[in-house]
């Protein structure tokens, strides 16, 4: 009589792996230096950061009460004027490049961001977005900036006290052709040029003295302008080459221990079928032997 062996069954994943050790070193490492030299070669994003400061002009915590928040909702205001189609949608952001602004939390502080695969697109557009910005908010403070009113006023008086004497004296030579009993031809031309001139001084006087009121308000409601400078030039900030790297190698590492596991559960089952079929082929000639002998007996 005969006693059957029993049937090796295939290890549990873990210990299959825990066996077979070394795919889990070398798999792992080598799918990992493969997974970072692709980071490596893959084309990074460049981003640029430039920034701009709201509240260095005219803008003063004795202008306005309420300062600081002033400055930072001017700022969270002006951010919005910058987009990927550039400062107030001018169109002038190279292809591919994406450019954002936002306000620094708590602060009247601009963040300008600019991101490309070129580098020196991404730092030229971060600045010129920067200077843009600038240009166009300190291009529209104009109308509210008592220092601007008051060139204007100026000018404006300039011109009219140049006027007013004009006017004077065409008026006294008129007066002295009249006085004079000169020509009609040539008291009227008089009449004419003091006249006109009388008009220009009218018409002078009546925009110094809008602007005399202008300038007056705007002192009395204190001014609520405020320039914008660029307080940091565009400059790389980051780049996507190193987390590409790390994060490929990652990948690799990762797909690499899934090999392992997988390669290990399939050499631990080969193992068990060809031990399990080594052990039946035994037992059949065993089986086979035991009767034969048993049929010589029998014919004995």
């Amino acid at each position: 009589m005969t006693t059957a062996h029993p049937q090796t069954t295939p290890s549990s994943p873990l210990s299959a792996l825990a066996k077979r050790w070394w795919l889990a070193v070398a798999l792992p490492l080598a799918l990992a230096v493969v997974g970072y030299m692709f980071g490596a070669a893959k084309a990074p994003m460049y981003t640029a950061e430039a920034r701009t400061s709201v509240g260095s002009g005219n803008i003063s915590a004795g202008a306005i009460a309420g300062f600081p928040q002033a400055t930072q909702q001017m700022a969270a205001n002006y951010a919005r004027w910058v987009n990927d189609r550039g400062v107030e949608g001018k169109g002038d952001i190279p292809a591919g490049t994406e450019v954002t602004a936002s306000p620094v939390p708590d602060s009247n502080v601009i963040r300008i961001e600019a991101k490309s695969p070129d580098r020196e697109a991404a730092v030229q557009s971060a600045q010129k977005a920067a200077d843009d910005l600038a240009e166009a908010v300190n291009s529209k403070k104009g109308e509210s900036d008592p220092a601007v009113t008051l060139q204007q006023l100026n000018k404006v008086a300039s011109d009219w006290g140049q006027a007013k004497a004009a006017s004077d004296s065409a008026s006294t030579t008129a007066n002295r052709a009249i006085g004079a009993d000169r020509p009609a031809a040539t008291i009227a031309a008089a009449q004419r040029r003091a006249a006109e001139t009388a008009a220009r001084s009218a018409v002078l006087q009546a925009q110094m003295d809008a602007l005399s009121e202008k300038y007056r308000q705007q002192i009395s409601q204190g001014s609520q302008s405020a320039n914008l400078i660029v307080v940091k030039p565009a400059a790389l900030a980051d780049s996507t080459k190193a987390a590409n790297q790390q994060r490929y190698a990652l990948a690799g590492l990762v797909l690499g221990l899934g090999l392992a596991l997988l390669l290990a559960i399939l050499l631990d089952r080969r193992r068990v079928r060809s031990h399990n079929h080594r052990m039946a082929r035994a037992e059949g000639s065993h089986v086979a032997k035991t009767t034969d002998d048993a049929r010589s007996d029998i014919r004995s």
